[in-house]
């Protein structure tokens, strides 16, 4: 009995037999005994859990002070920084500018940290990049010392270094639906898809002044090593692949609509399990797909014929850029300023969505032949394509003038996590919340976003497949 009608239903037992109510579940020891019926395909269970796979995960980075030590901007976090280390900028135009970098809590006393701070300086190459939601990498200045980050994570900062690759996933989720990967390179918040999810790192850094797994010793650190399990190891040289086969395999396993959909129940119980191929072909098509997957959710990675090159036909008409009566938009004018009411600040800072203007339509006929030519590229049908991407389609306005002609309606509502990506991602850049208009590269992204996320939908047959 679940939420807001638990207690209707309790007290119905008064005037029933009770035993309407109840039925018998067998429940799994893997599973934890749950006491519910728990839906999943038989070989679930055998799978190994994510951890066996890859042992070491970590929390992600949060500084509750977002507004303060995180941006959109470099040079605008630089700036402010800047200021905040500076000895002769004085703690009351500090707070007056930044105001959460100088209230105290019970575990930040403001002016004691900044004092501490300002007595070594500001550490500029401590900006780094930082994906703070899905589609959505900012800036953000890593202090390794005091208390101004509320939870810095200095050893999971360690391991994120180029060449290094990252996926998330949950325990559980605290909704039913179960929250596929997010992929970065970055470092990242702790609230990228929801709060409790943990950070898995292909590779972990064996540095001198990292902290050492149980079984290493320093005598044997080298620069990296695979995050893998003794299991996972003996498991890819049985195999003959390397780890990036079975990071990359494993990101597409999970991405896959139908293991979700087949295991929900299992799924809500703990770590993802991930299913093992038995023969290398299979893995290696596996990891192909993995790859493509990964590729799509890195918004700083270019993607050949979705958004560089020659973009696919179907992709082609999506998200385009547009001015209400036609003709160019000027940014000197306004017309990039992102004024539909898409966020507004919330308590304490948190922005929160907003309605904005979406108008929801047809699509033309330009538009239904864009995505008959390239399903018929795919191996899909039009219908099968439309099944992916959404019967309808929407414009999305940034104002009164400027939208982003064709969104069609999948893409628009896809999430990941707790978070409808494109909604999210304009609700942060709402002019009353950034302060600023988009640049123009920054209204070309958000073309791109729609067209990596109708690439990933497109894909989900394959994935279901493999």
């Amino acid at each position: 009995l679940w939420v807001t009608t638990k207690r209707d239903q309790l007290l119905e037992t008064a005037v029933q037999d009770g035993r309407s109510l109840y039925r018998v579940v067998t429940s799994p020891v893997e599973l934890g005994l749950p006491y519910l019926a728990a839906k999943f395909i038989a070989a679930y269970p055998s799978w190994p859990l994510l951890p066996r796979l890859f042992p070491v995960s970590f929390p992600g980075v949060k500084t509750s002070r977002d507004d303060a030590l995180v941006d959109i901007d470099r040079d605008r976090l630089v700036e402010r920084l800047t200021q905040y280390f500076d000895p002769q900028v004085g703690d009351d135009d500090i707070r007056k500018a930044s105001p959460s970098l100088m209230t105290s809590t019970e575990r930040f006393d403001a002016p004691a940290v900044r004092k501490q701070l300002r007595r070594r300086g500001f550490l500029e190459t401590n900006v780094v990049r930082y994906c703070y939601r899905p589609f959505d990498i900012r800036w953000m200045y890593w202090e390794p010392e005091s208390k101004l980050l509320d939870e810095k994570r200095s050893e999971y900062f360690g391991h994120v270094y180029d060449g290094n690759v990252w996926l998330s996933a949950g325990q559980r989720n605290r909704k039913d639906e179960f929250y596929q990967p997010q992929f970065t390179r970055c470092l990242a918040d702790h609230h990228v898809v929801e709060s409790n999810v943990g950070m898995f790192p292909l590779y972990l850094r064996r540095d001198s002044d990292l902290p050492l797994l149980a079984n290493q010793s320093p005598a044997g650190a080298s620069t990296r090593e695979p995050n893998l399990s003794p299991e996972s190891l003996t498991w890819i040289r049985k195999m003959g692949v390397t780890p990036e086969d079975l990071f990359r395999h494993t990101l597409a396993a999970l991405h896959a609509p139908e293991y979700r959909s087949e295991n929900a129940g299992a799924l809500r119980q703990d770590w993802p399990r991930v299913p093992l191929p038995g023969a290398t072909d299979v893995l290696a098509a596996s990891a192909a797909l993995g790859r493509t997957v990964a590729a799509l959710l890195d918004p700083e990675a270019a993607v050949g014929g979705v958004t560089s090159g020659s973009v696919r036909a179907e992709l082609r008409r999506l998200a385009v850029v547009s001015r209400t009566g036609g003709g160019s938009l000027k940014a000197d004018a306004g017309d990039l300023t992102v004024s539909a009411g898409w966020g507004h600040a919330g308590k304490g800072g948190i922005t929160m969505p907003g309605k904005g203007k979406l108008v929801e339509r047809d699509f033309t006929a330009d538009e239904l032949t864009a995505i008959d030519e390239g399903a018929k590229a795919l191996g899909l049908t039009q219908d099968q394509a439309l099944r992916h991407l959404g019967e309808k389609t929407c414009d999305v306005y940034l104002n009164d003038v400027a939208y982003w002609r064709n969104v069609p309606l999948k893409v628009w509502e896809y999430t990941i996590g707790g978070y409808q990506v494109i909604k999210k991602w304009l609700s942060y850049r709402e002019h009353d919340i950034l302060g600023q208009a988009l640049l123009s590269e920054e209204v070309r992204e958000v073309t791109n976003i729609a067209r990596r996320i109708a690439a990933i939908l497109l894909l989900e047959p394959a994935l279901d497949a493999n």
